[in-house]
């Protein structure tokens, strides 16, 4: 009978298993549908909500156009603030859906095109009252925009509420299977229960029967066995106790142990006469010591002699206080290692005294040396990054100051020609001052991180080799240059100026520290992402770093020039002749690129410079300007100057219609769309500034090319990298000129991107 119930019970389990797993899975089905229609009836509502919006605006244009009033513009300026973050947030609800994207994109379109037609007819109305929007109203073009958002709203509506009809009858129907299921599982389970409820009466009988057999043939046992438990029992009893006893102290003294085995902080016990009795296992690796070799020994061992004092100041502090010390009990130390180094840690102390009068005093010491290690280079990073900041805002006001005084100095330089040599020879002077100041922002740039570069595939041994020439006329006839290049070296994305830049203050660096001559080793390799601890956190994927090494056997250094030499304005040459910022902007540079460096140098040994760059996929790409004649240089095109410099303005508005351009010009972004305004249809390149009091660069952008899509535009700024990111001008994919510029680098600038434009008729510069 007994198989009987186990086949049942084992019967039951694979059931109820088997309608759990089923019911999972419909569950799962069923949260995953109404998860569709949560998401699906997310991007209905924010379909309503944008053409809530544009009908909004469309309705306050022509209240406005028709009475004159203000009032009717606020549905209309309240969809242009929010259609950046609505067109976001709809982008975001129709991305689980690829069905609907396309037409996602599609209304966004349209609308930004809306509201930059009803832009265009309120600033008519503004400026040349409403007859001018007499003609733009009889057009059918704002009509036609309209019927297309309407018909964009009307397909995602019908479709998405089809949709989630769609998903509420299968999450529907899942949820009546899973009922059904469940139910039947029930009543199959009910079944097999009451069977094994039936076999189990059986046998219940059954083993009552013969349990009334088996109690009295063991009755007669017990009147046997009665004396000989009264014997035993208080025996037993005085046995258990003992045993309990036992066992509770070995608990105790294991989990005791274990406590303090397991402890990360060393924990030295000692005696009143100083004699250390416990020495956990982080003592022993913090000390360089075994527990065998200073149990029974003096724990002052460990106390430095010029700390003796203190020490016994603790001792007795902690055997006054005994166990009420608590965390006041603190304090920073250095603790010797067996060795004779010295670790610094933060101590406590506390005592304890048992009934048998035995004093017992309990050490805790915790290693703080990274703790030190990571505030010092938190205090070197905020020193670092303060002198960042104001590199980078004395470069920003000064290359404005630059570009007027070099374009300035071009044109005293040509309108000087042959005559009077020696003036024109100061101007020279003044133009190679200029270059030199130029060059000393881009370093105080690229210390500060902050520079505006233009990264490009590059192979660094092609980069290297080519400056082998110049590299060896820089070091002199006393110096060796010894190269050695990967030859599956991997491509890096860096801008080659900086590149340069890097190996020839390197290289320079290299020949000062030998002064009596010596061989310069420059070398490329490449590098798993495993090869620094700094370089592992950084996401560069499987393919690793490139590594470019510069490395003398000069004077060498000791650690405590080491550890500065990437400080702004640090360095070891004669005054005069070095701004210590060359390593600095070395360092900046690599990080800039997500990248490392590291440095290894001794005292008469020589050093070793290490950079670390990001290796990427594919393949460096060679790419060749074309030289243009200044001829090719000219055109006849309208350009608009929008520069809140006014002396940069002018400058900037000189060159241009020196080069036969008609220029517009503007102070800032409010007056760049009044001008617009008045000639928008006339302007074929916006020439703007990026960071500009009241409204910048980008933001100028972003308002006027839904209105005049047609417009082509090109940045200029000195400002830095980070402004760069912080205005995102790479989502707009506009090319920067780098201030100071040249007449000749403006011009060439400007012409490249109108006949860029003019080859691809949807190109953007």
């Amino acid at each position: 009978m007994l198989w009987h119930r186990v086949a049942a019970g084992y019967l039951s389990a694979a059931l109820v298993l088997a309608v759990g797993v089923l019911a999972f899975r419909g569950a799962h089905r069923t949260v995953a549908a109404y998860t569709e229609v949560g998401g699906m009836n997310h991007l209905l509502a924010a379909v309503h909500r944008v053409g809530d919006d544009v009908r909004d605006a469309e309705s306050g244009q022509r209240g406005y156009l028709l009475t004159g009033r203000a009032n009717y513009l606020a549905p209309y300026q309240h969809a242009m603030d929010e259609s950046d973050s609505v067109a976001a947030r709809l982008r975001a609800a129709a991305a689980p859906y690829a069905e609907y994207r396309a037409r996602v994109d599609s209304l966004i379109y349209f609308v930004h095109l809306k509201l930059g037609e009803v832009g265009e007819t309120v600033r008519l109305r503004q400026y040349e009252g409403a007859t001018a929007t007499e003609s733009v109203l009889r057009t059918d073009r704002g009509q036609q925009t309209m019927d297309r958002i309407r018909a964009l709203l009307s397909s995602l509506d019908g479709d998405v509420a089809s949709d989630i009809a769609s998903a509420e009858a299968t999450a529907s129907k899942e949820q009546q299977w899973i009922g059904g299921l469940i139910i039947l599982g029930t009543l199959v389970a009910g079944g097999l229960a009451l069977l094994l409820n039936l076999l189990h009466a059986r046998q219940s009988a059954e083993l009552e029967r013969l349990n009334e057999e088996l109690g009295r043939q063991s009755y007669e046992l017990h009147l046997q066995a009665a004396e000989l438990e009264a014997a035993n029992s208080e025996l037993e009893e005085t046995t258990r106790e003992m045993v309990e006893q036992t066992v509770e102290a070995e608990v105790s003294q294991l989990r005791l142990a274990g406590i303090l085995g397991s402890a990360t902080d060393a924990i030295i016990s000692f005696d009143d006469e100083q004699r250390i009795v416990y020495f956990n296992t982080a003592a022993e690796q913090m000390l360089g010591v075994s527990a065998e070799k200073v149990i029974g020994t003096s724990v002052t061992r460990f106390v430095p002699q010029r700390d003796l004092l203190q020490y016994e100041d603790r001792v007795t502090l902690a055997r006054r206080a005994g166990r009420t010390l608590g965390g006041a009990n603190l304090w920073e130390v250095v603790a010797c290692r067996d060795d004779g180094a010295e670790v610094p840690v933060e101590a406590s102390m506390s005592y304890a005294r048992s009934t048998g009068k035995l004093g017992l005093y309990t050490m805790i010491l915790r290693d703080v040396s990274n703790q030190r290690q990571l505030e010092e280079q938190f205090r070197q990073a905020q020193k670092m990054e303060a002198v960042g900041r104001l590199a980078g805002g004395i470069a920003h006001d000064f290359n404005n100051l630059l570009t007027v005084i070099g374009a300035s100095t071009d044109f005293l330089l040509q309108d000087l020609g042959t005559d009077a040599s020696q003036l024109k020879s100061d101007v020279a002077e003044i133009r190679s001052a200029t270059d030199r100041a130029a060059a000393l922002t881009r370093q105080l740039l690229a210390f500060s991180r902050r520079q505006l570069v233009q990264p490009q595939l590059l192979d660094l041994n092609a980069v290297v080799s080519e400056m082998e020439t110049m590299l060896r006329r820089l070091i002199g006839e006393d110096v060796a240059l010894d190269t050695a290049y990967d030859e599956d070296l991997g491509a890096v994305r860096l801008d080659r100026g900086q590149v340069e830049q890097i190996v020839v203050n390197l290289v320079v660096n290299a020949r000062d520290a030998m002064p009596h001559g010596g061989v310069v080793h420059v070398s490329t390799a490449n590098a798993p992402a495993s090869t620094h601890a700094t370089l592992a956190a950084v996401d560069a994927g499987a393919l690793g770093y490139v590594m470019l090494s510069v490395r003398d056997n000069g004077v060498g250094m000791d650690e405590g020039t080491r550890l500065k030499i990437f400080e702004p304005f640090f360095t070891t040459k004669e005054l005069g002749k070095g701004t210590g910022l060359g390593l600095s902007t070395v360092y900046g540079i690599v990080k800039q690129y997500g990248g490392d460096i590291t440095v290894q140098s001794e005292p008469g040994l020589g050093t070793e410079f290490r950079l670390y760059f990001p290796r990427v996929a594919q393949d460096p790409v060679v790419d060749v300007p074309q030289e243009q004649t200044a001829d090719a240089l000219r055109g006849s095109e309208t350009i608009l100057v929008v520069e809140d410099e006014e002396p940069l303005r002018r400058l900037a508005r000189r060159i241009l219609e020196s080069r036969g351009y008609r220029v517009l010009d503007a102070g800032n972004g409010y007056e760049a769309i009044d001008v617009m305004a008045k000639h928008g249809s006339e302007v074929d390149l916006l020439l703007s500034d990026i960071v500009m009091p009241s409204m910048g660069g980008r933001e100028l952008v972003e308002r006027l090319l839904p209105v005049y899509p047609s417009l082509l535009v090109l940045f200029m700024s000195g400002y830095t990298e980070d402004m760069m990111l912080q205005h995102r001008i790479a989502e707009l994919g506009i090319t920067v000129l780098e201030k100071p510029f040249t007449p000749e680098t403006l011009a060439r600038t400007v012409r490249h991107a109108l006949d860029r434009a003019g080859r691809n008729p949807r190109a953007r510069v």
